[in-house]
């Protein structure tokens, strides 16, 4: 109730120089559809999940629905957009369990198309790398999915826009005043190069992030990564204790990602995506974990929890990308964790289904693998 409360606040602020002005320039409407059908093969071995105690389906379903609405006026150089994205979901077709929120609510006033102004609830799209992104703080994307609808947070915007980059102001409010973070980005964008650099004060931390990228005709490669002082990581300690991320703030750790991609020809390419991250468990560590669950097991990750992380991929399309082929790897190189995840996409004008198996090769797991069915369709 508090997401449509305060979505209502934003929807009549936005909309009132567009009723003043009298005629709207822009009106448009979307509505994406998704279902997501799952078959969990449990791990009955893993001890994180031993007998089951998470309560795991081996059957569950999900079903989504997006309406985005964008609407808009230009009056003498000024420009006002609105922007609500709500997501409305249900668990398993339970009644019960249906949910609303908005992803994104906000207006955006533009002046000249190179000063913005924005208010409200926006994604943040920061970074370069393809599945990982730590200068974005905030949320990270869902790695095995295709398309990631992420959440976004309540901000105040200011963007100037040059004739080769940007400058961006953010202030995230908070409910006291003292708690409020800030942060600032420029970013340069060139015929082959884009690059950027961040500062941000977040929850009275700090951090310091950069990312770069170069495009080619067929070869692609990019870089990104954070200083930061705080930590958001369990470490594990003597005897299989844990260390919280509270008691790891008074030094700055950092995390790289870096990745590139080369295109065979029409049809084909290839990936390959590195990350590294200081203040996850080193080898010692990781015996540590392994040894003491399912003490510890809130470190759990299953896709890595160690600090060096590889993703490999490699992709077959046709030539009208309505099919496409996917291999995917992803490997811990200190835990040892492998996942092998065939993927294949088929598109047929507004509608679009995915099927995908992701298979887990080490012993904690909590799955031995989970195959999914998504149907998308928008309107």
């Amino acid at each position: 109730m508090k997401s449509v409360k305060y979505g209502i606040h934003i929807l009549l602020f936005s909309l009132s120089p567009l009723l003043s002005n009298g005629q709207s320039a822009i009106w448009e409407y979307l509505l994406i559809a998704e279902s997501k059908n799952q078959y969990n093969h449990r791990n009955k071995a893993s001890v994180i999940n031993k007998d089951n105690r998470m309560k795991i389906d081996e059957l569950s379903s999900t079903t989504e629905l997006y309406p985005i609405v964008t609407a808009g006026n230009e009056w003498d150089g000024l420009r006002n957009t609105l922007q609500a994205e709500g997501n409305m979901t249900n668990y398993n077709f339970d009644k019960d369990s249906v949910r609303f929120t908005f992803r994104e609510l906000y207006t955006r006033f533009s002046w000249k198309d190179r000063h913005h102004w924005t208010v409200g609830k926006k994604r943040l799209d920061w970074g370069t790398g393809m599945l990982w992104n730590p200068t974005n703080f905030y949320i990270q994307k869902d790695p095995f999915r295709t398309q990631n609808r992420l959440e976004g947070i309540f901000q105040l915007n200011y963007t100037c826009l040059f004739t080769a980059g940007s400058l961006e102001v953010y202030v995230f409010p908070e409910k006291k005043t003292k708690d409020f973070s800030y942060s600032l980005r420029y970013t340069y964008t060139g015929e082959r190069i884009d690059a950027s650099v961040s500062f941000l004060e977040y929850a009275r931390r700090q951090q310091i992030g950069y990312d770069i990228s170069y495009g080619g005709d067929r070869f692609t490669a990019y870089a990104e990564g954070v200083f930061r002082n705080y930590s958001r990581s369990y470490r594990v300690g003597k005897e299989g204790g844990l260390i919280p991320p509270r008691n790891r703030a008074a030094r700055f750790y950092s995390e790289i990602v870096s990745g590139a991609s080369y295109t065979f020809n029409a049809s084909s390419g290839a990936r390959l995506e590195y990350r590294f991250r200081e203040d996850y468990l080193n080898r010692e560590e990781v015996a540590d974990f392994k040894k003491y669950l399912p003490l510890n097991s809130i470190i759990y990750d299953p896709v890595s929890v160690g600090k060096h992380t590889l993703y490999a991929s490699a992709e077959i399309k046709d030539m009208y990308d309505r099919f496409n082929l996917q291999a995917r790897i992803f490997f811990d190189l200190f835990s040892n964790q492998l996942i092998v995840s065939p993927l294949f996409v088929w598109k047929k004008d507004n509608f679009q289904i995915e099927f995908s198996s992701v298979i887990f090769a080490d012993s904690p797991a909590v799955f031995k693998s989970q195959t999914t069915l998504l149907l998308s369709c928008h309107f």
